[in-house]
Order: structure tokens, then sequence, then C-alpha cells
């Protein structure tokens, strides 16, 4: 390789040539060696000054850039540098003493290298390698300030070596003072600080102190290492500040908020809002570290809110039981992403509850509900009730017609006939009008109950007496207490009405056994009236709507009805102060129950 070479070093050859030390030039910019005498020759173990430059001397790291910067900045002040290098002819290791300095200032880039070999054990050479490539500042300082060593990296940042070094690089002597006294009285001690470089600015440093011996002298010594945290704490400082602006929005923000650590779960803030709600223990405290986990009424809606969080990045609306400050559960919308707070994965999460809308939204569905099943009650009454009205009807017209007809056919028993299933037609159409009118006079308070002494007993033996008349096929067990003592405060008639359409529904779902039974007992102050029947019963899963208005169970089709006798019959036992209950099984039969309170018996002196 062809080199220009300074006439100084052309005049010089010679000599270097008879020279016992090995002697080489090496070019810091072009990085390679520009001559080499023959004891370098043999060092290197290269046959001739070509085949040494052939081999690649090219900077392979950040420490020999650092090392070489040294060296420079070294030798622009017209000093050498004498130190140990490591060689690797042909990739084997070989231990040098070198003495390094400028050769001509005119060829600034150009270091004189004299070696000689020596010998060190394998430990401290590692060592120094390790020291040498660390980018951590590692200065040893004698009691005066004094640089004893320094690493590559620390004699290229820190302040010249010369007088009381350790005070220019930490020029305020009290915390000097300090951090001596610290070192002294512990194992090391660690601080951020403010250091000057030397270029003459200042930054911040962690710095690492500790008071050993020099093991050169025995003497005590105090090393150092330290690394530049100005980024760090800048970065620090804009999450701090970033942090405190989203505090703000946070509190002002109309919903509990909550930051979290994605990893731990520990909280790291809660707005003001969710504080008051959900608990202090969301708010710091030095006694125990409270975690987000607290919130939750039900860990695997935690775990599975956290697993879409941490595959979607965020989640919207998710429905979770939490808990509140008293420890009550609520429901709640949660909606959260991850975030960057202070350095640290978290979630931030607000949280809405929504009790009050689910409160909403099942009454809004049971008054949806309620309308539907009244709208189909509805159909089926119109259904009923046009049928339960067409059937008389078209009998009433279809005797008229026949009378307009042929009236001479028309005379004596006949006509009587005639004459009374019209009748029965009226009084059935009557019947059905009335209890709709009851029903709805009712329902808009305008039924007044006339009460009075009411003899349960003739009452009830009327009905029946009627019943048979209408149904002589029927038997009807009849069962009373003492007549004396079955007396209740209450209307006589809305009561028969009462009665009567229970007597009148077991004689109508009882066609096959024409049987039922009627009994009346007393239980401390109340009266208990059962109406029992063989017939048709009614399905389990329908016995709870069997007083809504318009219902008619299953079991009930093809029997003539309204589905308003019941619902009547309730309002009008709950207007006098009375139960009722229903006990029936399916092809079973039913048994009705009407409990009213009674009053004292009629003195019959009175």
């Amino acid at each position: 390789m062809s080199t220009e070479l300074p006439p100084s070093l052309t005049a010089a050859m010679p000599l270097l040539e008879r020279l016992h030390l090995a002697v080489w030039f090496f070019d810091m910019r072009r990085q390679s060696i520009v001559w080499a005498n023959r004891q370098a020759l043999q060092l290197w173990d290269a046959a001739d000054l070509a085949s040494l430059q052939e081999r690649d001397f090219s900077i392979s790291s950040e420490a020999l850039r650092t090392r070489l910067a040294v060296y420079q900045a070294a030798f622009a002040e017209q000093r050498a540098v004498e130190e140990n290098w490591t060689l690797y002819p042909h990739g084997l290791p070989l231990q040098v003493r070198c003495h390094c300095a400028r050769f001509d200032n005119d060829w600034p880039d150009l270091m004189k290298v004299e070696a000689v070999p020596v010998s060190v054990d394998a430990d401290t050479v590692r060592s120094v390698e390790m020291l040498r490539h660390v980018r951590e500042m590692v200065s040893l300082y004698d009691d005066n300030g004094m640089v004893l060593q320094r690493n590559p990296a620390a004699a290229l940042a820190l302040p010249p070596s010369e007088g009381d070094a350790l005070l220019a690089s930490l020029p305020d002597p009290k915390l000097l003072a300090e951090l001596r006294l610290a070192a002294m009285e512990s194992r090391g001690v660690r601080r951020v600080v403010d250091v000057r470089l030397a270029d003459g600015s200042m930054v911040r440093h962690q710095v690492q102190l500790f008071r050993i011996r020099d093991p050169a002298t025995g003497e005590s010594a105090m090393l150092i290492s330290q690394h530049d945290v100005s980024d760090r704490e800048k970065l620090l400082q804009l999450q701090r500040e970033r942090s405190e602006e989203l505090q703000g929005i946070l509190d002002a923000l109309p919903l509990p908020m909550v930051i979290s650590e994605l990893a731990s779960e520990r909280i790291r803030y809660a707005n003001r809002l969710a504080i008051e709600r959900y608990g202090m223990w969301l708010g710091s405290s030095s006694e125990f570290t409270p975690t987000s986990a607290a919130l939750y009424e039900h860990a695997a809606e935690r775990k599975r809110f956290l697993e879409i969080l941490q595959q979607e990045g965020q989640v919207i609306d998710f429905h979770a039981v939490l808990r509140d400050r008293e420890q009550r559960p609520f429901d709640a919308s949660l909606t959260g992403c991850l975030i960057d707070y202070r350095g640290i994965p978290c979630v931030l999460a607000s949280i809405l509850d929504i009790s009050h809308i689910l409160q909403r939204e099942h009454a809004l569905e049971a008054t949806l509900q309620h309308e539907r099943e009244l709208a189909e009650m509805q159909r089926r009454f119109v259904s009923m009730v046009s049928h339960e009205y067409r059937t008389p009807l078209a009998v009433i017209d279809g005797i008229a017609q026949r009378l307009q007809r042929q009236p001479e056919q028309f005379h004596g028993e006949q006509l009587q006939s005639r004459a009374q299933r019209l009748r029965d037609m009226v009084k059935h159409m009557v019947s059905l009008a009335d209890s709709v009118l009851t029903l709805t006079r009712l329902e808009e308070g305008q039924l007044v109950v006339q009460q009075g002494p009411v003899r349960l007993v003739p009452l009830l033996a009327e009905l029946v007496e009627q019943s048979q008349d209408i149904h002589p096929d029927c038997q009807i067990e009849v069962s009373f207490a003492a007549d004396d003592v079955l007396i209740v405060d209450g209307d006589a008639e809305l009561l028969r009405v009462v009665f009567g359409n229970l007597i009148s529904n077991a004689i109508k779902y009882s066609p096959r056994w024409q049987r039922l039974a009627l009994r009346c007992t007393v239980a401390g102050r109340e009266v208990h009236v059962t109406v029992q029947d063989w017939g048709v019963g009614i399905p389990a899963d329908e016995q709870d709507k069997l007083f809504t208005r318009f219902f008619r169970a299953s079991t009930a089709l093809g029997i003539p009805g309204s589905g308003m006798g019941l619902a009547l019959v309730r309002e009008l036992v709950q207007r006098h102060g009375g139960s009722i209950a229903v006990d029936s099984s399916e092809d079973e039969g039913t048994r009705f129950t009407v409990r009213l309170p009674l009053l004292p018996a009629l003195d019959e002196r009175h």
C-alpha cells in the first residue's frame, strides 16, 4: 500500500531499523499501519511490511473509538500516553506495553507506537479490557481528588486530570464532602448530581462512590462510576408534566376514571369521582397497595376485560359487576385503553354506573311484556265477546224469524219453550255485560261496596239451590259451620257475584263428573269458603295468571267463558279485606279458597 510519509519519518527510518524496540506508525484517520521496523514485524508475526498493511486495523468497537479519541486529546496537549494493549497477531493475544505519541505536528493523525511485550495474568487482562469497553465512566481518585486511573469513557468526557480533578467534576464542595462522608460510613452511596464535563457544560449524572484502597500503593482511594441521566431525567420530567396534565383532565371529567398498572394491577391514580363513589382505598396509601382487582365482584370478568384489552388495545362498553365503597355490587360499563403512565404500561378505564339504566330497561321490558299480554288478552276477549254474543244473538234471531214466518205453528208449550230460550240468551248477554261493567267500575273506583253484616250460610244456600235448579244433574256436597258465627262485614250482592262465579265455574269445568263440594270453616277470626271440583284442572305454569283479566287456561278451550269472572272475584274479595287462593292439578280438579274476616255473632236479644 503506497502512502505518503512525512519527510521526518523517511529520514528517521534507518535509525529506527537499528533499534531493538518494536516501532510502528499508525494513521488514526485511515486506520492502518503505514510503516514498521523489523522488530515490529516480528512482534506482529508479519513476513514484511506489505503483508502487515494488508491486515484489517479498522476500529471494531465503540470502546476503541473512545480510546483513540482520548489519545488525540492528549496529543493535542503535547502529551504522550503509556498503557498496556492487547494485540492479536493472527488472532492470538499478545500483551504489550505501548508508549504512544504524535510523531510530527504537521501530521496530526500519525501516531508513533513503541511496544515492549509484557507478561500479565489472564484475570488482570480481562478486568482491564472489560473496564475499557464499558460506556460507564469509571475513575479512581486519591484523597486529594487527583486522578489515579480513568477508563476511556471517563477520560474522554470528564475534566482534565490535573489538580483536584474530582472537585473539577463535582464543583459543589459541600455536596462533595457529603458524598465522601456517606461513602466512608457505608459500603457505597448512589446519587443523581450535577457534573461538569471536559467542555465545561453541566449535566445530570447518576454517580456511585466507594471507599477502597489503591491496589498500587495501599493508600485510601475513591472509586466512582457514573453515567449521564440527563435525557432520562428530561423524559421523566416530561412524563410527570404529561401525567399532571392527564390528571387535570381526568379530574374535570364527569366520570370516575382509574389508572392501574397492566402487570400488577396496582392503582396509580383515581380521580375525585372514583374516590368518592368507589372508596378511599383507591387513593394513595403508605400502608397498603390497592389494586384494581378489588373493584370486581367476579374475577372472571376482570380477567376477560384484561384479555380483550391486551388483544385489541382498547375495550368499549364492557359490562361487569363492580363494588362501591360500601362493598355493594352494582352494574357498570367499562371503557378502557392502554397508556404509558410515568414510564409504566398502564390501563386507563372509565366507570359508568348503569344500574339505573338496566333497572329502567327491565322495567320497560316488563311493561312491554305486560302490554303484550294485555293486547293478547284483549284479542282473546274480543274473540270471546264476538263468540259469546254471536251465539245467543243468532239463536234469538233464528227464533224471531221463525215466529215471523210461521206464527201459527207456535202455541202453548212450544211457545213457552221458545220464549224461555230467548230469556236465557238475553240473561247470558246481560251477565256478560254486567261483568265487564263491574270490572270497569272497580278499576275506575266508581263501585261502592255497601258494607253491612252478611250471614254467609243463607247466601250460599240460596246460590246452591239456584245452581241445582239450573243443573239438576250436578251433585253439590255442602258442609257449613254454625250459622251464627258465619257473619262477615260486606256487600251481600257483591258476595253473591263472588260465590256465584266460583260455583258456576266449578260446574262448567267439571262436565264429566257433575260433582262439586262447598265447605265453610272457621279459622281464628276468618271464615274459609272452599269451592272444589273434580274437572279439567289448571296447568301449574298458568295458575299465576289465573286472576288476570281476560286470561283463560289452556284446559278451558272449547268451554264457553269470558276470562273475566275470576279477575272480578279477586277484586271483590280484596275489597272485602279478604284473599283468594287456588290449588289445582291438571285432569284432577281445582279448589278455590276464599278467606274473609268474621264479625262477632249478633246478639239475638238486640
